[in-house]
């Protein structure tokens, strides 16, 4: 049974960031306050707000501030704005749904992907342990409506890609009895 959450990776500040977190159910992007620790960010320049958060323990807790960032993910660059939470998290920065819907993204914890549309291109961004680090970036013009993409993969390697499904034996059973 699937029940993976999506991790992307992305850059904030010019560092790499791992073990992001893509949640739909979350109405906030969160940064954690050790993680914006790291990325050695003045706190002195976060937005004082107060905004009360109810955690994903079931507790209140308040915000520390609140930060807008430049993320990237594969080639494309967006403006975030992010509640700080000083908080111990799985994740190192959790994107809820204000960053989905932005971006106008479609997450699948199934497949373990996000798509969104990028300068009129469809771009995926693949989750951490399928293709951890990669991107694929459809080249037709998403704006035209064409039913043909063509697909270039983006630092992937032979070695790493997903094998091949498989056809189910009952499928093969049942075309073998019909032919």
């Amino acid at each position: 049974m699937h029940n993976k959450a999506l991790h992307v990776t992305i850059i904030c500040r010019d560092k790499i960031i791992n073990h992001v977190l893509v949640d739909d159910g979350s109405g906030i992007n969160i940064y954690p306050l050790s993680t914006l620790r790291q990325l050695k960010f003045d706190l002195g320049k976060l937005h004082q707000n107060q905004v009360s958060v109810k955690v994903f323990d079931g507790m209140q807790r308040n915000t520390v501030g609140a930060v807008n960032l430049y993320i990237q993910m594969g080639p494309a660059e967006f403006n975030v704005e992010f509640q700080v939470l000083d908080i111990n998290t799985s994740y190192d920065l959790l994107l809820g749904r204000p960053f989905i819907h932005m971006v106008g993204a479609v997450p699948s914890t199934f497949h373990q992907l996000m798509k969104f549309v990028w300068k009129d291109k469809e771009l995926v961004i693949y989750g951490e342990g399928s293709h951890s680090n990669r991107y694929a970036l459809i080249v037709d013009d998403v704006s035209r409506g064409c039913d043909f993409y063509t697909m270039e993969l983006v630092n992937a390697t032979g070695d790493d890609l997903a094998p091949r499904p498989s056809m189910p034996s009952v499928y093969k059973m049942i075309a073998t009895v019909m032919l």
